[in-house]
C-alpha cells in the first residue's frame, strides 16, 4: 500500500507577506519539511542518510498556489510518492485549509539521490521501493503548464543583478530550492514596475498573482556569487500571463523558471490582463 504520509502546520503570522497572505517560498518549505517527516516516519532519519554517505536534492519542482492563505489557518499537506526509478522518485503534495477542507495549494518534486561526496547519483536502497510503494498518482491536475498566445505588446527582456549572502545557504552550503521563488518573484515584480514598461502605468505590481512555478534546477548558487536574472514575457491569456526567467552566474544556466501569473483585483478575483 502506498505510504501517504500527513502534516499539519499552523500559519504563524510572521511567516505572512505584506499583502497578509503566505507566499509561495514557504508554502515550498513547507511541502519540503514535509517530503521530511514523511521519510522519517518510515526510518529514513539523517543518521541514516550520514552513515550512507548519501543525499536528496531537488532537480525539479511543480508548485500550484490556488488559494490564499492567511493567519491563523491551518493548512494538512498530504504526500506520497508516485513514481520510483533507479536514482531519482517523483514526490506529490496536495495541501489542505483543515478548516474548509479546500485544496489551497499542490506541488509535485523530481527529488535525486545522490553519493554525497562524489555528487554522482546514487542507486536507491532496494527497501525504499516497498516502504513507500508508488502509486502512479500526481497531485496535478495537468503536468505541463498551459500555453498561452504569444504577446501581442512590446515588452523587452528584464534583467537584475544579486549578491548571494550566506545566509541564503542551507546546511549544505548553497541556496535552498525555496530561496529561488523569492528571487524570481522579486524580479518579476522589478520587470512590470521598470520606467519603460506599458505595464506599469496600467497596473499595480502587487496585483500580479504567481499561481503556478516549473523550475528546474541545473547548479547551486554559492554565498559570495553575483548571478544575473532574466525575465520574459512569453505568453498571454485574458486574465493570465506566462513567463521565462532564468537565474545565471555567468554564461552558466544555474535555474529555469516557468512561471504563470494572474491578474487579481482587490478582492482577489482573476481580472482581465493589462488592457
Amino acid at each position: 500500500m502506498t505510504h501517504l504520509f500527513t502534516a499539519h502546520f499552523q500559519i504563524r503570522q510572521y511567516e505572512l507577506n505584506s499583502h497578509g497572505k503566505l507566499p509561495n517560498s514557504t508554502l515550498q518549505r513547507l511541502f519540503q519539511e514535509t517530503a521530511t517527516l514523511a521519510t522519517r516516519d518510515v526510518g529514513y532519519e539523517v543518521r541514516y542518510h550520514a552513515e550512507r554517505e548519501s543525499i536528496w536534492i531537488v532537480h525539479q519542482i511543480t508548485l500550484e498556489h490556488l488559494r490564499s492563505v492567511r493567519y491563523p489557518d491551518e493548512l494538512a499537506i498530504t504526500t506520497w510518492l508516485s513514481d520510483t526509478q533507479k536514482v531519482r522518485t517523483h514526490r506529490e503534495y496536495l495541501a489542505r485549509n483543515v478548516q474548509t477542507n479546500e485544496i489551497v495549494a499542490r506541488g509535485r518534486a523530481h527529488w535525486v539521490h545522490l553519493d554525497a561526496k562524489t555528487l554522482r547519483p546514487l542507486r536507491l536502497p532496494a527497501e525504499l521501493f516497498e516502504k513507500f510503494a508508488p502509486n502512479g498518482k500526481s497531485a496535478l491536475v495537468q503536468i505541463e503548464p498551459r500555453a498561452y498566445p504569444a504577446p501581442q505588446i512590446d515588452l523587452p527582456e528584464f534583467r537584475a543583478t544579486r549578491r548571494v549572502y550566506r545566509y541564503e545557504a542551507d546546511e549544505v552550503k548553497h541556496v535552498n530550492n525555496a530561496m529561488y521563488i523569492d528571487w524570481v518573484e522579486e524580479a518579476l515584480a522589478d520587470a512590470i514596475m521598470r520606467p519603460s514598461t506599458p505595464l506599469r502605468s496600467a497596473q499595480d505590481a502587487r496585483r500580479l498573482c504567481v499561481y503556478r512555478h516549473d523550475i528546474e534546477y541545473m547548479r547551486s548558487a554559492l554565498p559570495g556569487d553575483e548571478v544575473e536574472i532574466v525575465v520574459r514575457l512569453v505568453g498571454v491569456g485574458k486574465t493570465a500571463s506566462a513567463w521565462n526567467l532564468e537565474i545565471k552566474r555567468g554564461d552558466e544556466l544555474l535555474v529555469r523558471d516557468h512561471m504563470t501569473a494572474l491578474w487579481v483585483n482587490e478582492k482577489g478575483k482573476p481580472v482581465r490582463w493589462y488592457m
